[in-house]
């Protein structure tokens, strides 16, 4: 699969969506139809026409070169179809999925529908323009094909009112109010309702450009920076050299990077590399990578991975990176947005005696099993916690962990035990902070299920029923 990850509109380029969340889905575009995946797998919804871009509404639509798609995502398949009279070189949509849609001399506005879209009109441009941005105030920002003369257009009014550009846009994106693009030393800022411009000097020209949370992220030769365009202040800044691919979205709290060959995912706000993997892909194979909700999702022509995700999903297998010894590992199991959501993940993580901890991120709060001290130690555990599709996370710091079945029912003994197939760990919380496995036995029969009842411990054979397991001496 070859992904579509920008197109050419015109005379200038502008970043088209080809990969968006939606009520726990994530839509990708490829160069021929529309890929749903979630977390058991991905289906494919086959289009026709070159796909151009996706919008998000009620419901996501997707424009290409002949119509326009409305999906319907609790099915997984076209509901509706709208074909086209002409091309369209980009999309916008707005309140009530009202679609508007940018032709070389034309704008023509379509009702997005789950059962049938219909066109409201087609409005004759004064002039040619290369792309459209949906502005704050509800009006469009069309940008010139040449030149700097700009305008906005007022869908209620039928009103255009031109503006005056300080530079001839190269690779324009909107992020919040304000049109961001790259210059020969950093980042050009301007905001259309104030008509004031500012610069940020980078030290060199950006390669990528991403939005999130109303930032822009940009990727340098050297580096990855994280900037306000609002304030057109640098907000944090790290090396990472050699960036090709970069990707955001505005529910994760991180980005994700491809570096040579490493697939890196960065925390933000704060540009902390959280994880890297082997993300090398079959040679002149189109590769990309993206967040989904609360993993990387690494696509190799027409195989995706979700590291440390179930088997279903890891059709293609990204291996970690090793990474310099001193940093601390943990498992990231769960993030959640609604606290509602918390409760079945924790009693699962206390009745095994888990000691997690919580990150709050992007709007998210994630859960997380740790601290190891190895990454060696860390992937010995995940291969148990497969069932949660825990995946690896690189820690800068550490901290006393209190959350556990022992804090919660108050056991004597600082133990937990975790089980897969016939093969069971025990493992102890050693000073608080280091998760260190005390033994590993292997049983008759697969295990379904295990216990820790204050000092004893349960394995739930699949044919046997309940058996004790004999614990060690604990080391705390």
């Amino acid at each position: 699969m070859r992904l579509l990850a920008s197109l050419a509109l015109l005379a200038s380029a502008v970043l088209a969506a080809s990969y968006v969340e939606h009520e726990g889905k994530a839509y990708l575009l490829d160069s021929h139809d529309l890929r749903i995946v979630t977390s058991e797998g991905s289906s494919r919804v086959p289009l026709f026409g070159t796909p151009v871009t996706i919008l998000v509404g009620s419901r996501p639509y997707v424009l290409t070169s002949q119509a326009l798609f409305a999906v319907d995502p609790a099915n997984e398949q076209v509901s509706a179809v709208f074909r086209l009279d002409r091309a369209y070189s980009s999309a916008v949509i707005g309140t009530d999925d009202r679609i508007y849609l940018l032709g070389a001399d034309a704008l023509s506005v379509v009702q997005g529908s789950a059962a049938k879209m219909s066109l409201l009109y087609t409005y004759g441009l004064p002039r040619l323009a290369s792309s459209m941005f949906l502005l704050p105030s509800g009006e469009l920002l069309f940008l010139p094909a040449s030149g700097l003369s700009a305008f906005t257009y007022n869908p209620n009014t039928k009103k255009i009112i031109d503006v005056k550009l300080p530079w001839i846009p190269r690779y324009p994106l909107l992020i919040g109010s304000t049109l961001v693009d790259r210059n020969s030393l950093g980042l050009w800022f301007f905001s259309p309702s104030t008509r004031k411009s500012a610069s940020l000097n980078l030290g060199s020209e950006p390669t990528r450009v991403s939005a999130w949370q109303g930032k822009v992220l940009a990727a340098t030769a050297s580096e990855l920076v994280l900037a306000d365009p609002a304030s057109s202040t640098l907000l944090a800044r790290t090396q990472i050299a050699d960036i090709r691919k970069l990707s955001t979205i505005d529910s994760e709290g991180f980005a994700t990077v491809l570096a040579g060959n490493s697939l890196i995912t960065v925390s933000l706000p704060s540009l902390v590399p959280a994880d890297t993997f082997n993300a090398s892909c079959t040679r002149n194979t189109h590769s990309s990578a993206y967040p989904f909700f609360g993993k990387p999702l690494f696509v190799c022509g027409e195989k995706l991975a979700l590291p440390g995700a179930s088997q279903q999903t890891r059709s293609y297998l990204v291996q970690p990176v090793k990474i310099t010894e001193g940093q601390a590992f943990s498992l990231q199991v769960g993030a959640f947005a609604n606290p509602i959501s918390f409760g079945p993940l924790m009693e699962n993580l206390a009745r095994q005696g888990l000691p997690y901890y919580t990150v709050k991120e992007g709007g998210l709060t994630k859960f997380r099993v740790g601290f190891f001290r190895t990454r060696a130690e860390a992937d010995r555990f995940r291969s148990f916690l497969q069932d949660y599709g825990a995946w690896v996370i690189a820690e800068h710091s550490t901290r006393q962990l209190t959350h556990s079945l022992h804090d919660l029912n108050l056991d004597r003994r600082p133990d937990g035990i975790v089980a897969k197939a016939d093969s069971v760990l025990v493992f102890t919380l050693s000073q608080r902070t280091w998760i260190e496995v005390l033994k590993a036995s292997k049983l008759p029969e697969p295990v379904t299920n295990v216990y820790l009842k204050g000092n004893r411990a349960f394995a739930e054979l699949k044919q046997s029923g309940l058996r004790e397991l004999v614990l060690p001496d604990s080391i705390q």
